[in-house]
């Protein structure tokens, strides 16, 4: 097919045997279709309610979708009406690994943060799953955070912390913060994770969050006591799972402060953790290919390899 472009016509993927398959999985549209169908990628990007700074990434995943065997994006699990998740189970896993696309809680953002993520733990032998959970209008706490505990319920063991939950930008706030005292005494079925992966991560929902999450999950009141609920590093305690983060630095959608606040609280309740940060400011690196983050998963899956006797159970 050849690359795409912005000005190509919405009209290709709109009308591809993926989109029929998996479209509104992983580029759900809140505008009619044929509202879009005359306009070109670009404009129908923009129409979808996708931030400009994000379209060359979305674009990039259709384009990489549309060359791609519809066979390697798994199978759709139902989960309630807002959310579903994609699963893909290997045989043999050392565990299972439950993926958190970011998107600002405004969508899922599944082309760059999540199936190319799954696919990449399958090699490592691990079954994966990427969520899509309640995002836009139904973005308000705390639902999706009952979209996470209703999944890990699917498909982990009463009480089991054999898995894995990992989480970028926005989906990063909702995979930490599940991890929390406070998330787990509404979810008190589920258990926390075995070990928690972070991707430049939204923490807090203080002065450095990013503005858009916190106003779909917070609404219009922000009290202080509000942001101080869902502000992931003021709920750590010692019995949080062992973290793996990393971010840009210089991040130029969600400050890199997100993930210092949070290593220095997990430093104060002496959480086994290791953070990176790099000297760059690109947001949305997903898998890293290509970029200063490349092989971040291998380096993740050391570290559950170390972390898979002491803390999964």
């Amino acid at each position: 097919m050849g690359s795409l472009t912005m000005d190509m016509p919405f009209r290709v993927y709109l009308d591809s045997p993926f989109r029929k398959g998996f479209g509104d999985f992983f580029l759900p549209l809140r505008v009619p279709e044929d509202e879009l169908r005359g306009l070109t990628i670009g404009e129908a990007l923009a129409r979808n309610g996708i931030e400009e700074r994000l379209r060359e990434d979305t674009l990039e995943g259709i384009d990489d979708a549309l060359e791609r065997d519809l066979s390697s994006f798994g199978h759709v699990v139902e989960h309630n009406e807002a959310s579903r998740y994609l699963s893909y189970e290997v045989p043999g896993e050392k565990a299972k690994v439950l993926i958190l696309p970011g998107g600002g809680y405004e969508y899922v953002a599944g082309f760059v943060e999540g199936y190319p993520i799954a696919r990449e733990f399958n090699r490592l032998g691990y079954s994966a799953y990427v969520l899509n959970y309640s995002v836009g209008e139904n973005a308000r706490f705390p639902r999706p955070l009952f979209d996470v505990a209703g999944s890990v319920a699917d498909i982990i063991p009463p009480g089991s912390r054999r898995y894995v939950l990992l989480g970028f930008s926005a989906g990063g706030h909702l995979a930490s913060y599940f991890c929390t005292r406070e998330a787990q005494s509404m979810t008190a079925m589920v258990a926390r994770p075995g070990a928690l992966l972070l991707g430049y991560p939204v923490i807090t929902m203080r002065e450095a969050t990013h503005g858009g999450s916190r106003l779909r999950v917070l609404g219009e009141e922000m009290s202080e006591a509000r942001m101080d609920m869902l502000s992931v590093e003021r709920h750590i305690d010692r019995g949080y799972p062992p973290t793996y983060c990393w971010c840009g630095e210089h991040d130029d959608c969600v400050p890199s402060k997100n993930s210092h606040v949070l290593e220095m609280a997990l430093e104060q309740n002496h959480v086994e953790h290791e953070f990176f940060y790099g000297d760059f400011a690109k947001h949305g690196l997903g898998d890293g290919h290509g970029s200063p983050m490349e092989g971040w998963i291998a380096h993740a899956s050391a570290l559950l390899d170390r972390w898979l006797d002491e803390y999964f159970y």
